[in-house]
């Protein structure tokens, strides 16, 4: 089975310095792990690396798509898989979904009728289109409309879901739709595979510095020009009905370019949703990887060098002497 290092943890925890500073000293190239990360022209409000960070160490994964285009963690999986036999990598990143996406498949057939995910099709599909515009209105006229519609029909996968995570919720709901039958009794049919052995390195500074960095990282981001950069995509026709426009921040600044809010208002609900989505991505972490070796550090100077340098040469990486 094949390798790979992974540093995750939760937003504003220092991951891509630690990665970087991994990736250099094993002379392996960067995956990154971030369902925003993948859309062009989200850079600030994502924190992209500068061309100079680009420079210092290969980063792959990033930029993929449009901000209309649908991208989903099968996506995500099939692009890294595209990647890990041509050179040693490192993840770094916190969407731990897509992490997991990549790390274990479905044995069954890639049909619809045999993958739990195959039934999808992508945003632009009239059905789907369709679909998604029923739904989004009656959450509109209703919030939380989506979500318990899922636990209606699904209640094990409404389970695995936050009722604010709308994008994941209304997928979901979709593919319960299109199977004519609960998600998780067609997953159930089909179960996940490993195929990726993994060591995690979790860095988590803990919730009050995690707070504190996340503050800080919020008003870099508005300094940066952050509002500048979502009323030019405004301005290109990207709009809230696009998944990419519905990720943690851009909504709230979407909001704020149209009218809808004030930009103390937009910070402090920013700040508020970060500091919520850090508390179910330190939770994921703790339980979706139960066949990982991890390891959970407060700093990056408690980075376990040792067990890293350990796991990459059982895989037969040549590593550069220190």
């Amino acid at each position: 089975m094949r390798r790979a290092l992974a540093i995750v943890g939760p937003t504003a925890a220092g991951k891509g310095e630690l990665g970087r500073e991994v990736a250099r000293r094993l002379g392996r190239e960067i995956l990154v792990c971030d369902s925003v990360k993948v859309y062009r022209g989200l850079d600030i409000g994502s924190g992209k690396p500068s061309p100079e960070v680009f420079g210092s160490v290969p980063h792959h994964l990033i930029d993929l798509v449009d901000p209309d285009a649908s991208f989903s963690a099968g996506d995500y999986a099939a692009a890294a898989w595209r990647l890990l036999p041509t050179a040693p990598c490192v993840f770094v990143g916190g969407s731990g979904f897509y992490l997991r996406s990549t790390a274990w498949t479905h044995s069954a057939p890639r049909e619809a009728a045999h993958d739990p995910d195959g039934a999808d099709v992508p945003v632009g599909d009239a059905a789907r289109d369709a679909f998604d515009a029923r739904w989004r209105q009656a959450e509109d006229e209703t919030p939380g409309a989506i979500w318990r519609e899922l636990a209606r029909l699904d209640a094990p996968t409404a389970a695995q879901i936050h009722p604010a995570n709308l994008a994941r919720a209304l997928r979901a709901l979709w593919l319960c739709d299109r199977h004519g039958e609960a998600l998780s009794v067609v997953r159930g049919a089909n179960p996940p595979v490993l195929r990726l052995s993994l060591l995690l390195v979790v860095l988590d500074p803990g919730p009050e510095r995690l707070a504190q960095r996340i503050e800080r990282r919020v008003d870099a981001m508005l300094a940066a020009g952050w509002r500048a950069e979502v009323e030019m995509l405004r301005a290109a026709g990207y709009h809230a009905g696009h998944k990419a426009m519905q990720s943690l921040g851009y909504r709230q600044m979407l909001d704020l370019v149209e009218g809808r809010t004030d930009l103390g208002s937009a910070r402090f609900d920013i700040v508020a949703a970060t500091r919520r989505f850090a508390r179910r991505q330190r939770t994921y972490f703790r339980h979706q990887f139960p066949d990982a070796v991890v390891h959970t550090i407060a700093t990056p100077s408690e980075c376990p060098w040792d067990a890293i340098e350990a796991f990459c040469a059982a895989d037969g990486d040549a590593l550069d002497d220190q």
